[in-house]
């Protein structure tokens, strides 16, 4: 409830800036070399916060030490999810195309910490439970904008993303219970597409405001290798699949713009030409 309410909180404010920055009387956006329309092109750095949501899928399959190939129990706990906050920090270029349309490239890190446990109980093969905990992200990709006023910009963008996690996984030891249990712990990288859109704000002085929503679909990892347990006589293999759902507000700034408004020129401020029409000597 936190993270959605963070979620719909910025997403307001976002709306608002955009209402309050474009200019009155703006219709829409006007062509490249209007007065009063931001210069889009140029190298822009960004750091900012977010939140994110995680839905993790859990499957477990066991065989005998002697038979590892023959499966004897499978399990799962799909449908479970983790939040938490994060830092990031960003670098792109944008160039503007026609009148109307921004094409970029970007790249960006996300700190900070995302956990989630599960305390089941799989006996007399599975798992008592595991631990997933967040640590980086990176991300890389491409955007395209579309200019809904002097200042402002709808954007969608596709990439591929890579993020890391550490994943703690607790297993029956084989004695008397409840107390003879052990952890093995393994980090995991997952990797997969991303999806999103985006509205960025120009400030002003090269400063802009960017509210985004990601979804990232990082597939499936296994918790490997497989883990002997219940006195060494379990293989036991554990596969997680993880999707995120995160929003983020950055602040960026962008260099080499040129000046920050593309000034209009208008034929009336240019001399006119010399006229050759007259009776002559």
């Amino acid at each position: 409830m936190v993270i959605r309410s963070t979620i719909a909180g910025v997403a307001g404010i976002m709306m608002m800036v955009a209402a309050g920055a474009t200019p009155a009387g703006a219709q829409g956006a006007c062509p490249a070399g209007c007065d009063g329309a931001t210069n889009w092109n140029g190298l822009w750095l960004g750091a900012g916060i977010g939140a994110n949501a995680d839905m993790i899928g859990h499957d477990y399959s066991t065989a005998a030490v002697a038979t590892p190939t023959i499966v004897t129990g499978t399990g799962n706990d799909s449908s479970r999810g983790g939040d938490g906050f994060f830092g990031t920090v960003g670098i792109g270029y944008d160039w503007q195309v026609r009148d109307r349309f921004v094409l970029g490239a970007f790249t960006d890190f996300d700190f900070g910490r995302t956990e989630h446990t599960e305390a089941d109980f799989f006996n007399p093969a599975g798992p008592f439970g595991w631990k997933m905990e967040r640590n980086s992200t990176w991300t890389i990709g491409a955007r395209l904008g579309l200019l809904t006023s002097n200042t402002s910009m709808l954007y969608g963008l596709v990439g591929y993303s890579r993020t890391s996690y550490n994943i703690a996984v607790t297993e029956d030891n084989g004695g008397p219970l409840p107390t003879d249990r052990f952890t093995v712990g393994r980090d995991v990288d997952f990797s997969g597409f991303v999806v999103g859109a985006g509205l960025e704000q120009d400030l002003g002085n090269g400063f802009s405001l960017k509210g985004e929503y990601r979804y990232t679909n990082y597939g499936e990892e296994s918790f490997g290798p497989a883990v002997a347990n219940l006195g060494g006589t379990v293989l036991e293999t554990d596969t997680f699949d993880l999707d995120s759902h995160s929003f983020r507000l950055t602040l960026a700034y962008k260099f080499a713009r040129g000046g920050d408004v593309v000034e209009e020129v208008s034929y009336k401020d240019v001399a006119p030409a010399p006229s050759y029409t007259a009776p002559y000597k």
